[in-house]
């Protein structure tokens, strides 16, 4: 099992690899920490307009830029060391397998690329340069996710212990998929699962209902139907029955409905203040 642990310089770093390196331990597998470094504009971070610069002075511009833009790129390359050689020895000290990539370009074509052999991707909630006064999602992180063929365990801000585990369920394939995945997994063997289901008391629910409960068979603590909005449901039954993750599907909209409406998996991540577990 090969586990992705994509850290940055945001807070979620240590999260990001704590969480990994639980998923690690109980899936006997190996975390690859990836660090990305993206290429900045030295105009943008000097905030400089040079189109307003005169032609005179506009060479000795470049000149500047070029050194600044090449000093930025020295100090990302030292600080993206310093993050993995620290998070190796985090998890070394946990006693989990673990090697290092350090990769230039983008975030998420290169969180894409590495885990075409992955089984797992974690990665935190907001990166780096997120607005933390803001409770957004970060979106990079939800590029990620939307764009990954791989199960995507969001990082809260900090890691706990995973002692129960609430599941989001609408029936749907990928949501199928994540209660399959609870029910077999090592990594749930002694977690306490809770299954919810949001809305009316409908055939179809009754029926998903019934479908869930038999393949999770004892593993379920409790499973039920909720009255309710989807994301209202989830957040305040995480809360109720103390859940440390909550596991579901990943967008189940299309693109455009989303824009229109918002996406249920958005809100979740935004409210619960745990990690999530997403399956496509």
């Amino acid at each position: 099992m090969k586990i992705i642990a994509c850290i940055d310089a945001s807070p979620y770093a240590t999260s990001v690899v704590d969480h990994a390196g639980w998923a690690a331990s109980r899936l006997e597998g190996e975390v690859e920490v990836l660090h990305v470094i993206q290429r900045k504009d030295a105009v943008a971070a000097r905030h400089d307009l040079s189109g307003a610069v005169g032609l005179g002075a506009k060479s000795g511009l470049l000149e500047e830029l070029t050194r600044i833009d090449e000093a930025e790129g020295r100090l990302a390359r030292e600080q993206g060391k310093l993050l993995l050689h620290a998070a190796e020895a985090r998890l070394k000290g946990a006693g989990v397998a673990v090697r290092l990539c350090h990769r230039h370009g983008g975030i998420v074509e290169t969180v894409i690329e590495r885990e075409a052999d992955a089984d797992l991707v974690v990665i935190g909630k907001r990166g780096a340069s997120a607005d933390f006064a803001k409770g957004h999602l970060g979106s990079k992180v939800e590029r990620a996710v939307r764009q990954s063929v791989k199960p995507v365990l969001v990082a809260s801000r900090e890691f706990r212990p995973i002692e129960r585990t609430l599941i989001a369920f609408d029936g749907g394939p990928s949501a199928r998929k994540a209660v399959s995945f609870a029910a077999t997994s090592p990594l749930f063997a002694d977690v306490a699962l809770h299954l919810v289901i949001a809305g009316g008391e409908t055939d179809r629910n009754r029926d998903a209902l019934r479908w869930a409960g038999e393949v999770l068979g004892e593993r379920a603590k409790r499973a039920e139907i909720v009255p309710g909005s989807a994301d209202d449901v989830v957040i305040a039954e995480a809360r109720q029955c103390g859940a440390d993750l909550v596991v579901m599907g990943a967008y189940g909209h299309s693109p455009l409905r989303t824009l229109i409406v918002g996406s249920t998996t958005t809100a979740v991540i935004r409210g619960v203040l745990l990690p999530v577990l997403l399956f496509r």
